[in-house]
């Protein structure tokens, strides 16, 4: 199974280690089940600092979209309405459009956005309820946690 981890990676509200901390053991516990996980964190372009900032983002962009569109399973780590990226936001909201399966992963007890929060295939609660998700279910928990919605 082909997996796409969508995350923000910090901003002023939440901490870029804890971010990028949560992220890694999200990654390391997915590939240690053995799927196979895209994060485009870890495919960065050649000679990117040579493009045009417009050029740059479009490559990105593309490489992302490409990448959701051949994934089978998306996992989003959502810190709440304001604290999760619009990068992270459009990615889900994408890979939801097409017709993919959206893990939500609710990393705090912050207000979701409520288009977030009814775009995805379950929720799970943090790390712990990501390791006990079973990906390969035919029935996935449907009901979403209980996390204050606007």
């Amino acid at each position: 199974m082909n997996i796409y981890i969508a995350s923000p990676l910090g901003n002023e509200n939440v901490d870029i280690k804890e971010k990028r901390g949560n992220l890694s053991k999200a990654i390391e516990f997915l590939r240690s089940k053995g799927y196979d996980v895209y994060v485009p964190i870890e495919h960065p372009l050649e000679h990117a600092w040579d493009w045009p900032n417009d050029e740059w983002g479009l490559q990105v962009f593309r490489n992302d979209i490409n990448a959701i569109t051949e994934c089978d399973f998306m996992v989003v780590l959502n810190y709440g309405r304001l604290e999760t990226s619009g990068g992270t936001i459009f990615e889900q909201g994408f890979a939801y459009g097409i017709g993919k399966k959206v893990l939500l992963v609710e990393m705090t007890d912050n207000v979701q956005s409520l288009m977030v929060a009814n775009g995805r295939y379950a929720t799970v609660k943090g790390l712990e309820g990501l390791k006990k998700y079973d990906f390969d279910s035919d029935n996935p928990p449907r009901s979403r946690v209980d996390t204050e919605q606007k």
